[in-house]
Parts: structure tokens; sequence; C-alpha cells
């Protein structure tokens, strides 16, 4: 604890702040000031817990230091010493909460215990503090649990069970009260900025929400969870419809000052008894999971349109074609982006999304099988299914995934169309490389296309597989040593690419019937 002594005589300042028993108070720290504006000074740069001094002092007295301090807001506790045993003074002590009242000559025995008094009444104080702060954060823990079983139908959703369960835990709620639920789908991003820890960024957003959208900062009325890789936050609104309306309003305003895109959509329901939150949570999920939003609306679920109209035949595949055979690359991406937005400010069902997408698909497969292609080069890409995956998110990832299937299609029709093919890359690379550890990954690699899809090329182009390929070759390479040089037969098989005599011995034997010794051996017979 601290200590600020005040008083205009020195001599009685410098007594106290040495005669004082610091050890026996637990005091960290004497402070000391002869007159009130220097005792202000100290106040607003530190934190003091007891004040000594004196009331009658030339510039300000003590009753007007302890005015200014409770304007303050302060629960300091102030010790007076006086020459004279005023009325006035004694009022004005009690009236600010002085903790005691002592007359000079000063008694240092006597100071030392009114001192050790407070600091006593200090600890007590702090002792309840801490109890009640934990008593109101374990309150608040068991109301925050109650609304998660709430939401997620953990409790039985008749009226009566959650009346026991409310009862159980001593909460001030009826089954009868009527709450608004709030749903958010929430952007990754929000709670995982690499700047701000995740327990922060929680910890801002959950009082943002819950200072706007309840009626008295109920954090423990906010509640968030992962579900199927989406983020969503519900909070459990006490606050009647219109001004939750002004609410909502102001929240989005103080999202977008904090963050740059906070959510993709947010719902709000209408008023409903506590036993039927859990399943109005559901209905609001399931339909967001139907859906593809991401302009950061909030919509009144009750005024949604639920009934979703099919998207048929929106695309033209005349004028996709065309592009298509014309290589009009971004005459056709501004096509698709265009009409997808279209789409989406129609109907935003997932359903037809989904329908618009294997239209696409299906339209570039009829362009592709011009050129005896499919579409097993974007199935076997690891970067498309990632792409894929997230594609009905949001506009902008569907936007993605048009420009990557466009452009990806472009550019394996060009590869098609050049002299030198994907086969003929991998042919020349083979002939060139062929004493090295070749496998399909390394050809894949080099072609940048997936094992699987290079493996089909090559087989149907060259008629046999590329292990195939690379062993006739190597073969027919070391059959001319054997012929010219007078390399060991081991030496020449490691100088071919074949990692062991016993491998090079078989594949030579399954491509010329014989061994390579025996080979040998038939060439100094002829000679």
């Amino acid at each position: 604890m601290k200590l600020l002594i005040v008083d205009d005589e020195v001599i009685t300042t410098r007594v106290l702040e040495e005669r004082i028993d610091r050890k026996y108070l637990d005091l960290d720290e004497i402070y000391t000031a002869y007159n009130v504006d220097m005792a202000k000074e100290i106040l607003k740069k530190e934190k003091v817990e007891i004040i000594l001094c004196d009331i009658e002092m030339p510039r300000g007295n003590g009753l007007e230091l302890l005015e200014w301090v409770r304007e303050q807001q302060e629960e300091t506790e102030f010790l007076f010493l006086t020459s004279h045993e005023k009325f006035e003074y004694a009022f004005g002590a009690v009236k600010y909460g002085a903790a005691s009242y002592l007359l000079k000559p000063i008694d240092i025995a006597e100071i030392n215990r009114a001192i050790f008094t407070v600091v006593e009444k200090i600890r007590r104080k702090k002792k309840i503090s801490d109890i009640e702060e934990y008593w109101n954060q374990g309150k608040k823990k068991m109301i925050q649990n109650f609304w998660r079983s709430v939401l997620r139908n953990v409790l039985s959703s008749k009226k009566e069970d959650i009346q026991e369960e409310i009862i159980r835990m001593g909460l001030a709620f009826q089954t009868d009260d009527k709450y608004i639920l709030i749903l958010l789908h929430l952007r990754k991003e929000v709670l995982s900025d690499r700047e701000t820890p995740e327990d922060l960024s929680w910890f801002i957003l959950s009082n943002i929400l819950a200072e706007l959208l309840t009626s008295s900062l109920q954090v423990e009325n906010v509640a968030s969870w992962e579900d199927g890789g989406e983020i969503y936050v519900t909070v459990v609104s006490d606050k009647d419809c219109e001004s939750l309306k002004e609410s909502i309003a102001e929240l989005k305003d103080v999202l977008r000052r904090y963050y740059e895109n906070p959510f993709y959509v947010g719902y709000v329901s209408g008023q409903c008894e506590i036993f039927r939150l859990g399943e109005i949570r559901s209905e609001i999920l399931a339909y967001d999971r139907a859906h593809v939003y991401d302009g950061g609306e909030i919509f009144f679920f009750s005024e949604l349109n639920k009934q979703d109209g099919k998207v048929e035949k929106l695309l033209d595949q005349k004028l996709i074609l065309q592009c298509l055979e014309k290589g009009e690359r971004v005459k056709l991406l501004e096509y698709l982006q265009k009409t997808m937005s279209l789409a989406r400010k129609k109907n935003h069902s997932l359903t037809n999304m989904q329908y618009l997408q294997m239209e696409l698909l299906r339209i570039v497969g009829i362009f592709l099988n011009k050129y005896e292609m499919d579409l097993e080069f974007l199935y076997s890409d690891t970067v498309y299914m990632d792409i894929q995956k997230k594609a009905l998110t949001s506009e902008f990832d569907m936007v993605r995934w048009n420009t990557y299937v466009i452009n990806k299609v472009f550019d394996s029709v060009e590869n098609r169309k050049k002299g030198m093919g994907l086969v003929d890359v991998m042919v020349d690379y083979i002939r060139n490389h062929y004493e090295e550890n070749l496998t399909r990954n390394t050809l894949a690699e080099l072609v940048h296309f997936s094992p699987e899809y290079v493996g089909k090329m090559f087989k149907r182009e060259m008629g046999v597989s590329i292990n195939d390929y690379l062993n006739t070759l190597r073969v027919s390479k070391a059959k001319n040593m054997i012929a010219s040089t007078n390399y060991k037969i081991v030496d020449i098989a490691l100088m071919v690419g074949f990692e062991n005599m016993s491998y090079f011995s078989s594949v030579f034997k399954k491509y010329e019937g014989i061994s390579p010794a025996e080979y040998k051996k038939l060439l100094e017979h002829k000679k």
C-alpha cells in the first residue's frame, strides 16, 4: 500500500515519514507534500490508498483536499491531523467519509494504531470485493452455460424442464420471459488477426455485442462456436424490437470501424420465450447453410423469403463456347462474374449456386471434347480442390473459382495446341535425364499437373506407361554400352539409372528375353 503525508510543517512531515512503521503497516511507499496543490499532483500520478493530512494549511485546507479526492471518485482513506478540535472540521471530515480525526501534538504510537486500523479496513473491503467479483464471475459463467444449453438443445425444449433447470441453477429467469436471438455468421479473420491474440479479439468483439445488443452489458449472453469450419456468434437480447433495430444499425457502424468486413451475414429473430430459442437457432442455422450471403447485411429472419425458386438456363452456352473458341479470356470472366452476381441477387440459394457451377463445367466439357480432353486435369488438381471447397462461401470465392477454372482450361488447351505438347516435353526430359532417379511425380512437377493425369496422358499418347518407356530406353542405352565399352555390367546398370544389379537383370530379361550377362556373351560369340 501507499501513504501520502500532507502537512505544511516540514519538520512534522519528516518526523512522520521516518517514524511511521512501514514494515508493521505493510507500506510500500510513503510520499510527502507540503500543501494541497503538491498533494494533488502526486495523486494524479500515483495510486495512493491512505492520506494522513493536516486540516489547517495556508494554501488550501485538508477538507478541500478530501472533497477534491471524492470528486475524482477515489475511495482513498483519510486520516486528519489538527491542532484545534473545531466542530466544523469534525463535521466536514465525517461528511466526506474520513476514517479518523487525530489531535496534535503527534503521538506516533496512536498514529501507527490509527493507520493500522485503516489498513485492516482496506484489506477487509478488498477481500469482500474479491469474493463479490468471484461470485459475480461464477454467476455469469453459470448464465452463459445456461444459454449455451438452451440454444444447442442440450436441455429439453419443454417449458417445465427448462423452468426446473432455472430453479436448480438459482437464476432470475422465467420461461415466459421473452428474448430476441441474434445470430452472426462471422469471418474467421475477425478472431484470427495475427497482430491480436485470439482471446483478446473475442473479448473485444463480445463486449461490443453485449454493449449494443443487451440492456446492461450482459457478456454472458454472447457465445461463439465453430461448425463445419464456419464461425457463428449468438446474442440473446433482452431488448425490445424497436430499440434493437436502432442498436443493430449502430452495430454495423461500430464493427466496420474496428474490422474491414467482419461477418458474412446476420439474422435477428422475433421475440420468443426461452424454451423456443433452441428451435429458432436451428431454423436460422439451417437457412444459413442453404444460402450464400457475404455482404455483411443483418436480416430480420421473419421477413426473409424461405421459398427458393430455381435459376435455370441463366448461362448463355453459345456465348461461353464462342469465348472459349476465340480465346476471349477477359470477356468470358467478366460475363461470368456479372451473371453470378445477378444470380446471387435474384436468389441466394446454395443449391442454385451449385447448379450454376455444374452448368458451367458442362459447357466447358463440351468445348474440351473437341480437343479429346476432359475435366480430369481439374479434379486431380489439389489447388482447384481447395478453391472448390470454398467457392460457395462468398461472391469473392465464387469469382475466384470461375477465374481458376477458365484460366486452367485456356492454359491446358493452349498446351495441347502447341507443337510440343505435354507428352513431348516429358519424353524430351526422359531422354536427357534417363540416368537419374525419375518417377511419375518428377514429371508431374515438371509440367505442373497431377501424377495421375500425367500418367494417363502419357499412356494415351505413347501407348505405354512412363515406367515402361523409361525402362525400355535404359535397356537400349545399356545394350549400346555393353556392345561398345569394357565397363562391368554392374557399372553399366548404375550408369543408365538402375539402383541395383538384381532389378537391372530382371528388367533387361523382360524386354530382351535374356540376361545382360547372356547378352554380352552372345555379342562376344558373334565377334
